[in-house]
């Protein structure tokens, strides 16, 4: 038997894994994700998370930099399915995979109102990712119980936002107009660019 063949049977060995995600904390996720081979053609993943302060989307909007108040993150969740084929038969092995991806993200956050000579107001508000699409990747193996993962590709991202906008309306009754802060909600769609690295801790 020859030693390739040997590190074949070698690295087979194991069917399992867990999976972090460094590059998820740009966006403000912390996932925790579990992968099963289910055979050498084709893996599942999917996994949970906690979400916090998106640094991309506050660089893209400025969502914090609001005229008559702040808004502090909260603590919120996401999840994650993936799919991926490895067209060579080298699941959990060095090689390329193309993957087929649905990440859900949900954050939440309070909007401080400060007006000078009224009482504060706090309002939660929320805005939420869904992403659908395909990622072409490629693992390696720096060690036996080690895999690092790297994907890149593109999606379509369904965008939901919640926030409290301050709305005046005529009142009839008093002759004079009235305001109020308002939960509205909005969504778009957009092309999105998913891309990443993982590491991979194996077991049996």
């Amino acid at each position: 038997m020859t030693n390739s063949s040997m590190s074949g049977i070698y690295y087979s060995r194991y069917n399992h894994s867990i999976k972090l995600s460094p590059t998820a904390l740009i966006a403000g996720d912390i996932p925790v994700s579990y992968e099963r081979k289910i055979s050498d053609y084709f893996t599942v993943e999917g996994g949970v998370g906690l979400t916090t302060f998106n640094l991309t989307e506050d660089l893209i909007r400025g969502y914090t930099s609001r005229e008559d108040g702040e808004t502090v993150s909260k603590v919120s969740y996401s999840a994650l399915l993936n799919a991926k084929i490895f067209p060579e038969g080298n699941a959990f092995q060095d090689g390329y995979y193309i993957a087929f991806n649905l990440n859900h993200r949900n954050y939440a956050q309070d909007f401080s109102l400060a007006m000078p000579g009224a009482m504060d107001s706090t309002f939660n508000e929320s805005f939420q990712w869904s992403d659908l699409g395909f990622t072409l990747g490629y693992q390696s193996r720096p060690s036996e119980r080690m895999i690092l993962d790297w994907f890149i590709g593109a999606g379509i991202r369904q965008k939901t936002r919640k926030i409290n906008e301050y709305v005046t309306e005529f009142d009839p009754i008093s002759g004079l107009y009235v305001g109020e802060y308002v939960l509205n909600e909005s969504s778009n769609t957009t092309p999105a660019i998913l891309g990443g690295v993982k590491i991979s801790i194996l077991f049996r």
